[in-house]
């Protein structure tokens, strides 16, 4: 994704890189003059306390947590894993946050870029649709307690909910009158309606190519793509997009499918949703999240379609 105001005046801007991918934050009007060093910690917090691939986090803690074991985490933890969890149910478990063990069963071990993987030598953990979610959270006492099995990975989500954040905190308590906060293609932008952004779809074999262009004032943009994390393990080719009825790498034609809609969280779970529905049952699991939304959809031939919900 590509993002380019249509008016190039008093923007502030802080780019940095993160979570393996670029972070590009502009606002106008901001009120708060340290905004950058609070969302710059925010999303290195993020980055460090949420990645599965730091054996010293919180999200680690968790994992680690023996059934009947209660421990005290974060309000924004806790926020997380309880949206995530709302969002396994809305999608009847297609989304899941509790795929670590299958991402690491398919070559998923390490942090990108790697190009292939050893094949596992045990069997692929299976997958109780209907099981509770591992942890019970309560938000009062700020704790969450292992009630069944199951390993976390916030992944794409984690990202999500940090820009959406970020977005949510430079508004009200920056007061920032517009601006966007992009995470690699996860989007939050938003004005008083006099500011425009101009974002352009990415390629998916080639990032500086733009295959669409579309403008916006409000609202949030996420991409998935099995292209960029996909990898060889053996003679298998996987990719980072699981089933979450499943645990296998989802089969389809597409390649690659963006989002438009009101929040980011709902566009990054609503784009994965793309690779595993189709045509009525698509719009029927996509209307349980929002039916305000504009999609755009890439398939192997590089041939382009696009959905559009009953609300816009």
């Amino acid at each position: 994704m590509i993002a380019k105001p249509a008016v190039h005046d008093e923007l502030d801007i802080l780019a940095f890189e993160a979570m393996n991918t670029n972070f590009y934050i502009a606002v106008t009007d901001c009120q708060l003059n340290n905004w950058k060093d609070v969302i710059g910690g925010w999303i290195k917090y993020v980055e460090k306390e949420w990645s599965r691939f730091n054996s010293e986090n919180e999200l680690e803690t968790l994992n680690r947590l023996q059934l009947g074991e209660t421990i005290p985490n974060s309000p924004p933890l806790l926020d997380v894993l309880s949206r995530a969890e709302n969002y396994r149910g809305l999608t009847n478990g297609l989304f899941s946050p509790y795929l670590l063990s299958q991402l690491q069963y398919h070559g998923y071990g390490h942090s990108f870029p790697f190009q292939s993987s050893v094949p596992a030598n045990y069997e692929m953990p299976q997958i109780d649709v209907n099981s509770i979610a591992p942890f019970k959270l309560d938000s009062n006492a700020g704790t969450a307690t292992r009630i069944s099995d199951g390993q976390l990975d916030l992944g794409g989500i984690g990202k999500g909910y940090a820009v959406q954040a970020s977005s949510r905190w430079l508004k009200t308590m920056g007061k920032a009158s517009s601006g966007i906060v992009d995470g690699g293609g996860d989007m939050d932008i938003w004005s008083k309606g006099e500011r425009e952004w101009k974002i352009g779809v990415s390629h998916p074999n080639n990032p500086k190519e733009e295959i669409a262009q579309f403008s916006i004032k409000n609202g949030a943009v996420a991409t998935s793509n099995v292209v960029y994390r996909s990898w060889m393990q053996g003679d298998e080719k996987k990719h980072h997009l699981l089933n979450g009825k499943t645990g296998l790498p989802i089969e389809s034609n597409l390649i690659q499918a963006t989002v438009i809609t009101e929040h980011c969280l709902d566009a990054e779970v609503m784009a994965k949703l793309c690779f595993m529905e189709s045509g009525q049952n698509l719009l029927n699991v996509l209307a349980n999240i929002s039916p305000n939304y504009s999609i755009l959809l890439v398939d192997q031939n590089h041939q382009i379609t696009t959905l559009e919900g009953s609300g816009f």
